[in-house]
């Protein structure tokens, strides 16, 4: 910083333009006096102390009731809690004292209780899970014995007739599409009442045709009606079918057909028919029908090829797709070992898992006794069907095979 003289200070100075006051001194007392003599505002002593005053009344005022509240909430809890003290208190004095008569019927019952849990001697022998065990399967028999009770048993529906005791005649029906024949075994009054619908059945194939028997002679004549014609080959078939299971029960050698004329018939792709051929050993198995929403079932005679063995007609006795509404008589579980013939009995040997139920044996041993009649076979013995009861049959025992099958009754 540059170092100035006096000299060089007092010349600055005189450089200074000239400031002159022209105020009197009065005029300048009078400012210097009035602005001395101003009186200062002065606050009030009492307004801090005021202040602090009203905000602690503020602060009690919210505090307090906050205050008077929880120990009033307390105050019935701990009442409440006392109470039941009180009531705990005095329930177990009474049971701390009981009276002389409740004691003795307790420590008999205790007594008592003591005696049943004791095991006896022959449970002491074995494990507490064996005992567990036994128990559970005794319930367990007990509630299934119970149930058997209970519930009605149902009435088994047999396919067959056992013996030829007159008075039926057999009348064949076609299945809904004319797949299979159905031979019906019907009570002679009530051939007219019967209705094939209830049954899942066609009309008749054959209405309108006679029949002409000469057991003595083993032969049959059916008469068709002059101009008779059919159209399609599952009618014709339906047709010829018809008139052989309508036969089958009279042991036949020939059976005829003509016109009225005497003329051969016309049956549609089979041309013209003067013979009809008789129903042989071998060619059919037996398999169930029944008609989608009806409970009625009928044993349906299924076509095989080739004549085959009796063991391979039990194979194809469990085989499907044998016709609309057909299904097998022989569960899946069911296998045929093997078979034997002795002296017109064949000997049934099989294997199985469990039965549905009693009438699915039933149906089963059916089938297969009107196969074994339609094979030329006299009786049957089944090996290895395990079941308790069997009401029906007795299974140690050859049975015969049937008359006929189908029998109804209106």
């Amino acid at each position: 910083m540059k170092k100035r003289n006096d000299e060089d200070i007092k010349k600055i100075l005189g450089e200074l333009p000239s400031m002159d006051d022209r105020q009197s001194k009065e005029m300048l007392y009078q400012k210097v006096s009035s602005r001395v003599n101003t009186p200062k505002r002065k606050v009030a002593p009492w307004l801090f102390p005021g202040l602090a005053t009203i905000a602690v009344l503020l602060v009690l005022a919210v505090f307090i009731p906050v205050f008077f509240s929880n120990n009033g909430m307390l105050t019935v809890e701990e009442s409440a809690d006392r109470a039941n003290e009180n009531a705990e208190s005095s329930s177990a004095t009474e049971e701390t004292a009981p009276s002389l008569d409740s004691s003795t019927s307790e420590t008999e019952e205790e007594s008592a209780e003591i005696k049943e849990a004791e095991p006896s001697s022959e449970d002491k022998d074995l494990p507490p899970e064996e005992n567990v065990e036994e128990e559970s399967q005794e319930k367990e028999e007990e509630s299934k014995l119970e149930e058997t009770q209970e519930e009605p048993e149902a009435e088994l529906e047999s396919l067959v007739l056992r013996s030829d005791e007159g008075g039926y005649d057999t009348v064949s029906y076609p299945g809904k599409n004319a797949e299979v024949i159905l031979p019906i075994l019907q009570k002679q009054q009530e051939v007219d009442t019967f209705s094939p619908e209830r049954y899942g059945l066609a009309e008749r194939a054959v209405e309108g045709i006679e029949y002409e028997v000469d057991e003595t002679e083993g032969s049959a004549v059916v008469t068709f009606p002059d101009g008779f014609t059919v159209s399609g080959s599952a009618w014709a078939n339906a047709i010829i079918e018809s008139i052989r299971w309508d036969l089958e029960y009279v042991q036949l050698e020939e059976i005829s057909v003509q016109t009225e004329s005497g003329n051969p018939v016309n049956l549609g792709s089979y041309g013209e028919m003067s013979e009809v051929p008789v129903i042989q050993q071998g060619e059919y198995i037996f398999q169930l029908y029944q008609y989608e929403g009806s409970s009625e079932r009928l044993l349906a005679p299924i076509s095989v090829d080739g004549f085959p063995t009796f063991q391979d007609a039990l194979s194809l006795m469990k085989e499907k797709g044998r016709g609309l509404f057909v299904s097998p008589a022989v569960p899946e579980h069911v296998q045929f070992t093997s078979t034997t013939v002795d002296e017109g009995i064949v000997n049934i040997n099989l294997q199985h898992e469990s039965w549905a139920s009693e009438q699915q044996l039933l149906t089963m041993v059916e089938a297969i006794l009107a196969t074994a009649g339609q094979f030329g076979f006299e009786k049957v013995k089944f090996n290895g069907v395990n079941v308790r009861e069997f009401s029906t049959y007795d299974l140690e025992e050859p049975i015969d095979v049937p008359e006929r099958i189908n029998p109804v009754v209106e």
